[in-house]
């Protein structure tokens, strides 16, 4: 898919520039001097009324916007330019039912595109690397560009692919279970015969294997509340990988596997920021009502973002944006009401990452910087408080695209349907860390490691603590 990169190379651009000014200030530079030099009174050609008249407010105002569109149109190839058109990718398998294929983009995150079921939808997968690129426009809102529409053409047969955000492109994600049950034997006469036996198969399509024989607890652990939150739907960000499966497969471990009661669990996908408040305190409530005699954990999947200014790190609710952190759930202030709450323990499990990138795309907040990466600091922990989070400075958190969960989670996952959760933290600080580090190269070719911090009050209390006890 490489047509826009060969007009470019045609005029005579050797390899992407980087284009990164803001396209505000692009336009206000493309303008003001034509503006300037639009206004000059030139008295040799021009009578005080007929100067008056040329630069009038609507005659100003015209010539303001037909140069804001000379603007536009120029960042706009000059923006095409600077997209890399090859690295399109197809997440996900063909939706039947809504006619669409999820595709991914380093400069554009995902969207959903409109492919026709049959014999388009199988060319469009099986010859999807030879596409060519057209008709490519882009939106602005603020200083946020964005694609706007787009057309994929099939070289065997010049068919043509339309996307175009002013419509609506719905794809879901299908996993399909089938169970055809037990087959009965049935007698077509009175004559008997031997018994026949049958066995009944479960066809797992695009499932886990943890999403499957789930352990059973051998007692109720009702001294342990949760609250759960996957992030995946965002509104104003590009949608996350699976991280609501991770949040509904974590609470059947949590009920299942570890004994909690379905009472003690907060558990919400798409939260909002109300209720990613609502879920910190739910868990003030109960250690109130408990006198601190519980133990609690904390358990989220979805974007992360850092401040530019302080590299403190937030939660983004989907209703919020990494552009508006005020609405976002502070790392510190989680931290800090945790500890507060004087818990026998206080577990976190973070499935994300704070450098404003993610494997879905850059966040709204890093457009106008496009390319910078931001290492968060590390927070300052007290009281019995232990964060796992999924990883180190300034990584991705990937998914694992073959069990349908992020790769921090399935491991966390896997290790609780192997252990039956009964196994002591720093034992599962070196799972996660060793399996996660690795299979991330295996299967992204991508560094992501997991780290664990600790509050000072327990530097080495906590390496025998269990999510069972």
């Amino acid at each position: 898919m490489a047509a826009i990169a060969v007009q470019a190379q045609q005029n005579g651009i050797s390899a992407p520039i980087q284009f990164r000014l803001p396209v505000e200030m692009y336009v206000r530079n493309y303008v003001e001097p034509r503006l300037a030099t639009w206004m000059k009174w030139d008295r040799y050609e021009e009578s005080t009324v007929h100067y008056q008249e040329r630069v009038s407010d609507e005659n100003k105002k015209k010539k303001i916007q037909e140069w804001e569109q000379e603007a536009l149109s120029i960042y706009k190839k000059k923006y095409a330019e600077t997209v890399n058109w090859n690295q399109f990718q197809i997440m996900g398998a063909y939706d039947p039912d809504n006619e669409s294929i999820l595709l991914h983009s380093d400069s554009f995150g995902q969207f959903a595109i409109n492919v026709p079921r049959g014999v388009s939808a199988r060319s469009f997968v099986e010859q999807f690397d030879s596409l060519k690129v057209s008709d490519v426009d882009f939106y602005f809102s603020g200083n946020d560009i964005g694609l706007d529409r787009l057309t994929l053409v099939l070289p065997s047969s010049e068919f043509q692919y339309v996307y175009d955000s002013k419509q609506q492109h719905q794809y879901t994600e299908l996993d399909i279970v089938y169970d055809p049950g037990p087959l009965e034997t049935f007698a077509f006469d009175e004559v008997v015969r031997p018994a026949q036996l049958y066995d009944s198969n479960v066809i797992l399509l695009g499932g886990s294997d943890v999403d499957v024989n789930i352990p059973q607890a051998s007692r109720i652990n009702d001294n342990t509340y949760v609250s759960i939150i996957g992030n995946e739907n965002y509104f104003y960000e590009s949608r996350t990988r699976f991280s609501a499966n991770d949040a509904r497969i974590f609470y059947e471990y949590c009920t299942q596997t570890l004994g909690i009661p379905a009472k003690n669990i907060f558990k919400k996908e798409d939260a909002t920021y109300g209720d990613m408040l609502k879920s910190v305190q739910f868990l003030k409530d109960a250690a109130r009502s408990k006198d601190g005699d519980i133990r609690v954990i904390f358990y989220y999947s979805g974007h992360g973002m850092s401040d530019i200014r302080e590299n403190s790190m937030y939660l983004l609710p989907v209703d919020g944006s990494s552009m508006t952190l005020q609405a976002a759930l502070k790392a510190e202030s989680l931290y800090n009401d945790l500890a507060e709450m004087k818990t026998l323990s206080a577990t976190v499990f973070l499935d994300a990452c704070f450098s404003g990138k993610s494997s879905e795309g850059v966040l709204a907040a890093l457009v106008d910087g496009a390319g910078i990466e931001i290492t968060p600091k590390e927070e300052s922990l007290n009281g019995n408080l232990v964060v796992f989070s999924a990883t180190s400075e300034a990584e991705i958190a990937y998914p694992y695209e073959e069990k349908k969960h992020r790769l921090f989670t399935y491991f966390l996952l896997k290790k609780l349907q192997d252990s039956v959760g009964d196994i002591p933290y720093i034992d599962l600080a070196n799972y996660l860390i060793t399996n996660v580090k690795s299979h991330a190269f295996d299967v992204n070719k991508k560094t992501q490691t997991p780290k664990v911090q600790t509050s000072y009050n327990i530097v080495d209390e906590w390496k025998s603590w269990k999510l069972t006890e």
